[in-house]
Protein backbone atom coordinates (compact mmCIF):
# COMPACT_ATOMS: atom_id res chain seq x y z
CA UNK A 1 0.00 0.00 0.00
CA UNK A 2 1.02 3.25 -1.01
CA UNK A 3 2.30 5.43 2.04
CA UNK A 4 1.09 8.60 0.15
CA UNK A 5 -2.47 9.68 0.18
CA UNK A 6 -1.20 12.47 -2.16
CA UNK A 7 0.82 13.15 -4.57
CA UNK A 8 1.85 16.34 -6.31
CA UNK A 9 3.88 16.02 -9.06
CA UNK A 10 6.03 18.32 -11.29
CA UNK A 11 3.40 20.95 -10.91
CA UNK A 12 3.60 24.55 -13.16
CA UNK A 13 1.48 27.27 -12.46
CA UNK A 14 1.84 29.82 -15.18
CA UNK A 15 -0.25 33.03 -15.26
CA UNK A 16 -0.10 35.50 -18.18
CA UNK A 17 3.55 37.06 -17.44
CA UNK A 18 4.37 34.98 -14.03
CA UNK A 19 4.94 31.47 -13.59
CA UNK A 20 4.11 31.05 -10.26
CA UNK A 21 4.66 27.37 -9.53
CA UNK A 22 7.83 25.75 -11.93
CA UNK A 23 7.61 21.69 -11.31
CA UNK A 24 6.97 21.38 -7.64
CA UNK A 25 6.34 18.12 -5.95
CA UNK A 26 4.75 17.89 -3.05
CA UNK A 27 4.37 14.08 -1.48
CA UNK A 28 2.14 13.61 1.81
CA UNK A 29 1.59 10.69 3.85
CA UNK A 30 -1.32 9.68 4.97
CA UNK A 31 -1.78 10.21 8.52
CA UNK A 32 0.96 12.71 9.11
CA UNK A 33 0.76 16.31 10.03
CA UNK A 34 3.04 18.24 6.88
CA UNK A 35 3.62 21.98 6.90
CA UNK A 36 4.70 24.41 4.05
CA UNK A 37 7.05 27.16 5.20
CA UNK A 38 8.40 29.98 2.69
CA UNK A 39 8.69 33.13 2.24
CA UNK A 40 5.49 35.90 0.79
CA UNK A 41 5.31 35.00 -2.66
CA UNK A 42 7.26 31.62 -3.11
CA UNK A 43 3.98 29.73 -4.18
CA UNK A 44 2.44 28.10 -0.86
CA UNK A 45 -1.03 29.64 -1.57
CA UNK A 46 -0.96 29.13 -4.99
CA UNK A 47 0.34 25.42 -4.90
CA UNK A 48 -2.73 24.60 -2.00
CA UNK A 49 -5.08 26.58 -4.87
CA UNK A 50 -4.23 23.74 -7.06
CA UNK A 51 -4.83 21.18 -4.45
CA UNK A 52 -8.46 22.50 -3.68
CA UNK A 53 -9.62 22.88 -7.23
CA UNK A 54 -9.36 26.68 -7.64
CA UNK A 55 -6.77 26.69 -9.88
CA UNK A 56 -5.78 24.13 -12.86
CA UNK A 57 -2.06 23.77 -13.35
CA UNK A 58 -0.42 24.60 -16.27
CA UNK A 59 1.39 20.58 -15.75
CA UNK A 60 1.96 18.19 -14.00
CA UNK A 61 -0.30 16.05 -12.42
CA UNK A 62 -2.32 14.94 -9.10
CA UNK A 63 -2.82 11.56 -7.44
CA UNK A 64 -4.50 10.79 -5.23
CA UNK A 65 -5.32 7.24 -3.47
CA UNK A 66 -3.13 6.27 -5.87
CA UNK A 67 -5.46 7.85 -8.68
CA UNK A 68 -4.74 10.21 -11.19
CA UNK A 69 -7.20 13.09 -9.38
CA UNK A 70 -8.23 15.82 -11.90
CA UNK A 71 -10.46 18.97 -9.63
CA UNK A 72 -13.25 20.62 -10.98
CA UNK A 73 -13.53 23.37 -8.58
CA UNK A 74 -13.50 23.58 -4.78
CA UNK A 75 -16.84 21.52 -4.20
CA UNK A 76 -15.28 18.57 -6.62
CA UNK A 77 -12.42 18.73 -4.17
CA UNK A 78 -14.57 18.48 -1.15
CA UNK A 79 -16.54 15.29 -2.66
CA UNK A 80 -13.27 13.78 -3.32
CA UNK A 81 -11.79 14.34 0.14
CA UNK A 82 -9.99 16.99 0.28
CA UNK A 83 -11.28 20.04 2.72
CA UNK A 84 -9.29 23.32 2.61
CA UNK A 85 -9.74 25.54 5.41
CA UNK A 86 -9.06 29.65 4.66
CA UNK A 87 -7.69 32.26 7.07
CA UNK A 88 -10.72 34.15 5.72
CA UNK A 89 -13.53 33.39 6.93
CA UNK A 90 -16.32 31.31 4.54
CA UNK A 91 -18.94 31.63 6.82
CA UNK A 92 -22.19 33.67 6.37
CA UNK A 93 -23.19 35.41 9.86
CA UNK A 94 -26.98 35.55 9.87
CA UNK A 95 -27.06 31.84 9.81
CA UNK A 96 -26.74 29.27 12.51
CA UNK A 97 -23.20 27.34 13.46
CA UNK A 98 -25.53 24.38 12.09
CA UNK A 99 -26.40 26.06 8.93
CA UNK A 100 -22.84 26.98 8.06
CA UNK A 101 -20.78 23.60 9.05
CA UNK A 102 -24.20 21.82 6.49
CA UNK A 103 -24.56 24.32 3.47
CA UNK A 104 -25.49 23.19 0.83
CA UNK A 105 -25.63 19.04 1.90
CA UNK A 106 -29.39 19.29 3.41
CA UNK A 107 -30.71 15.66 1.67
CA UNK A 108 -33.58 15.13 0.51
CA UNK A 109 -37.11 16.76 0.08
CA UNK A 110 -39.57 18.39 2.34
CA UNK A 111 -38.65 18.57 6.30
CA UNK A 112 -35.09 19.47 6.87
CA UNK A 113 -34.12 17.28 10.44
CA UNK A 114 -32.96 20.29 12.38
CA UNK A 115 -32.78 18.23 15.36
CA UNK A 116 -30.28 15.70 13.77
CA UNK A 117 -28.14 18.28 11.53
CA UNK A 118 -27.70 20.52 15.35
CA UNK A 119 -26.63 17.17 16.98
CA UNK A 120 -24.43 16.76 14.52
CA UNK A 121 -22.88 20.04 14.62
CA UNK A 122 -22.50 19.33 18.35
CA UNK A 123 -20.72 16.15 17.87
CA UNK A 124 -18.05 17.87 15.30
CA UNK A 125 -17.21 20.59 17.96
CA UNK A 126 -17.22 18.61 21.30
CA UNK A 127 -14.97 16.21 18.69
CA UNK A 128 -12.54 19.27 18.72
CA UNK A 129 -13.00 20.11 22.49
CA UNK A 130 -15.58 22.52 22.37
CA UNK A 131 -19.19 23.12 23.82
CA UNK A 132 -21.38 26.08 22.31
CA UNK A 133 -24.79 26.90 21.00
CA UNK A 134 -25.06 25.40 17.38
CA UNK A 135 -28.31 27.19 17.23
CA UNK A 136 -26.34 30.86 17.44
CA UNK A 137 -26.21 33.14 14.60
CA UNK A 138 -21.96 32.73 13.51
CA UNK A 139 -22.42 36.94 13.41
CA UNK A 140 -22.26 36.54 17.07
CA UNK A 141 -19.47 34.10 17.89
CA UNK A 142 -15.90 35.28 18.79
CA UNK A 143 -13.05 35.04 16.28
CA UNK A 144 -11.37 31.81 18.06
CA UNK A 145 -15.30 30.39 17.77
CA UNK A 146 -15.75 31.16 13.66
CA UNK A 147 -12.73 29.60 13.31
CA UNK A 148 -13.47 26.47 15.06
CA UNK A 149 -16.68 26.60 12.76
CA UNK A 150 -14.88 26.35 9.65
CA UNK A 151 -12.64 23.00 11.57
CA UNK A 152 -15.80 21.52 12.16
CA UNK A 153 -17.29 22.30 8.40
CA UNK A 154 -14.12 20.82 6.82
CA UNK A 155 -13.76 17.74 9.17
CA UNK A 156 -18.36 16.92 8.81
CA UNK A 157 -17.27 16.37 4.57
CA UNK A 158 -14.93 13.18 6.43
CA UNK A 159 -11.63 14.24 3.99
CA UNK A 160 -8.86 12.28 3.77
CA UNK A 161 -6.62 15.65 3.40
CA UNK A 162 -6.99 18.97 5.13
CA UNK A 163 -5.42 21.90 4.13
CA UNK A 164 -4.94 24.74 6.42
CA UNK A 165 -4.40 28.33 5.23
CA UNK A 166 -3.24 29.75 8.81
CA UNK A 167 -6.24 29.18 10.38
CA UNK A 168 -5.41 28.56 14.17
CA UNK A 169 -3.45 32.08 14.31
CA UNK A 170 -6.89 33.66 15.87
CA UNK A 171 -7.53 30.61 18.33
CA UNK A 172 -6.81 31.12 22.03
CA UNK A 173 -8.05 28.37 24.72
CA UNK A 174 -9.56 31.95 26.30
CA UNK A 175 -12.33 33.01 24.60
CA UNK A 176 -12.78 36.91 22.74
Amino acid sequence: MNDYVLEMNGITKIFPGVVALDDVTLKVKRGVIHALIGENGAGKSTLMKVLNGVYTQTSGSLVFEGNELELHGVKDAQEKGISTIFQEFNLINTLSVSENIFLGRFQGKGLIDWKAINASARSLLESLGFDFDVTKPVGRLSTAEKQLVEIAKALSYKAKVIVMDEPTSSLTKKRD
